[in-house]
């Protein structure tokens, strides 16, 4: 089978991650990959290994592209030089979102989609409004591909709310490679230990972001008062890292180390 997969390669968020691992995985399964994805002249063109698309833009940003007015064509060329058996697209990732279930149907392939935009359920406040608004916006679209792939049966709620089919939808939890993070010696946890001194290490790895409630967790560090022996190792980067760091540091024992590009 032959995947066109529609992801982002940079800047460097979740999306990314998601896309190299999913890429690799159907690599190693013996399936054909090409990898579609926004770029601008200047940029490295190496890859995992995929056949590599690069579709023009003007603007991107972890949160959203801005193609140029030509990409769709050549989305659409590409598609049709290709011939995949299956299309795939990690949204959001740009205005083409809204055209590709019609490029799809004219050429006669599958679409599917993981949508990957965060919520929050409880509507709180003007960013939990503004990430439902995302989700009313792309009903429409969503409802005209022939999966959309979620991680959650709340989030498979809030979308059918919305309006997306329920038949269209399949609720996919995240996971863990447990042949890359299983229990055992690491080097990493030694040396930290070795710089900042503390028995015992909890580690929180991912984005800094309102919805992965870091700053609760921040919070409830500081209240449970563990001691010297305990550090909190914060290994990531976003949006809420700035508002955050000046006011949990090492006097919480709290440990900043930001992006962290190796895997080992």
């Amino acid at each position: 089978m032959h995947i066109a997969w529609l992801g982002k390669k940079s800047p460097f968020c979740g999306n990314v991650t998601y896309t190299r691992e999913v890429t690799n995985a159907l690599l190693d399964r013996s399936y054909q990959v090409s990898f579609l994805h926004f770029a601008q002249e200047e940029e490295d063109r190496t890859w995992w290994g995929c056949q590599e698309v690069p579709l023009p833009c003007l603007y991107k940003s972890q949160m959203y592209t801005i193609p140029t007015l030509t990409a769709s064509k050549v989305l659409k060329r590409s598609l049709q030089e290709l011939k995949p058996d299956l299309v795939h697209a990690s949204l959001t990732l740009s205005p083409l979102d809204f055209l590709l279930p019609e490029i799809c149907t004219e050429l006669n392939i599958p679409l599917v989609a993981t949508f990957h935009p965060p919520f929050d359920g409880k509507r709180r406040n003007l960013q939990s409004g503004t990430q439902l608004l995302t989700y009313q916006v792309y009903a429409p679209f969503l409802a005209h591909y022939d999966r959309v792939i979620i991680f959650s049966q709340l989030q498979r709620d809030v979308l059918i709310r919305v309006g997306v089919p329920d038949h269209k939808l399949a609720v996919i939890p995240n996971g863990v490679d447990v042949q890359k993070y299983s229990p055992g010696y690491s080097q990493f946890t030694s040396e930290l230990a070795y710089e900042f001194g503390g028995q015992r290490l909890f580690v929180y790895q991912g984005r800094i972001a309102t919805e992965k409630n870091v700053e609760a967790l921040l919070r409830a560090w500081k209240q449970c008062n563990l001691g010297e022996s305990s550090k909190l190792v914060i290994a990531g980067d976003g949006p809420l890292l700035a508002s955050l760091k000046p006011f949990y540091g090492e006097e919480h024992n709290i440990i900043w180390l930001g992006f962290v590009a190796s895997e080992q």
